[in-house]
């Protein structure tokens, strides 16, 4: 029976992924977050599921991450935040804890079987994804998200520097909206404008169980026409273009309560 572990359990993405392995009695699953009461406010049984294990901390805990990962098949790793701040490290915090985790187990068991490590990234730092999209779109969307891709790519290059022995697939879609599941196709070509963070999971969970596309940009498209468009987005951009021309008015906006 194999086991998956997940990290950022509460999120729109890890909670998608959460919500669709534990439909399947045969899977066991480690899930990783940093509050429990928020992961119980979103899955009130999920504490008295014998399948699933909850491990509780900060992500630099790396003690806890080795043990949420230790013996698992793939690791679903959706520690992510919509947020345009300054300075964000998110993304390489996860990478690291991920990493030395995963060194101390190999270290402790030169044999073991280590995860495949499912990465939550972004169609926007694909080239061979953008450049088929208009050149003033991704000129936005790199600015509005100008911290939170930045973070992304210095991870994804700590990621990259153990390639010899570290598994990575790149889930690299398209934008991401609340919406019900469409259907979903792994594409390695061009993602949809927008899929839901349903069909995401579902594709996420597809790329562990049939294995490959390691270190391949591995994007998605919706199966079905009508995934919508969360009007918020263009809200969501202009603040991000504030944070990346006016730094200093995330910590002024903070400060306002406007966040």
């Amino acid at each position: 029976m194999p086991t998956y572990a997940v990290l950022g359990a509460t999120g729109s993405t890890g909670g998608n992924v959460l919500k669709l392995l534990v439909q399947n009695p045969k899977v066991n699953i480690n899930v990783y977050v940093r509050s429990r009461p928020k992961l119980l406010a979103k899955f009130p049984t999920i504490a008295s599921n014998p399948n699933v294990k909850i491990f509780t901390g900060n992500l630099s805990d790396t003690a806890i991450i080795r043990s949420c990962l230790d013996g698992t098949d793939a690791v679903f790793s959706t520690v992510a935040t919509n947020d345009n701040m300054p300075d964000t490290h998110i993304a390489q915090d996860t990478a690291h804890s991920i990493v030395v985790a995963l060194m101390d187990l190999r270290m402790a068991n030169p044999q073991a079987k280590l995860p495949t490590v499912v990465w939550l990234s972004s169609a926007s730092l694909n080239e061979k994804y953008h450049k088929k999209g208009p050149a003033l779109l991704h000129w936005l969307l790199m600015h509005a998200f100008s911290h939170i891709y930045g973070d992304l790519a210095h991870a994804e290059r700590y990621l990259a520097m153990h390639k010899k022995w570290l598994k990575v697939v790149i889930m690299q879609p398209g934008g991401l909206v609340e919406d019900k599941m469409h259907g979903h196709e792994l594409n390695l070509d061009q993602p949809s404008d927008f899929l839901s963070f349903a069909d995401l999971a579902a594709g996420m969970i597809e790329v562990a169980e049939k294995g490959g596309y390691e270190w391949e940009g591995v994007t998605l498209k919706a199966k079905t026409k009508g995934t919508k468009m969360e009007y918020s987005i263009p809200i969501l951009m202009a603040k991000g273009l504030t944070f990346h021309y006016f730094p200093f008015m995330w910590g002024v906006t903070k400060a306002l309560h406007l966040q």
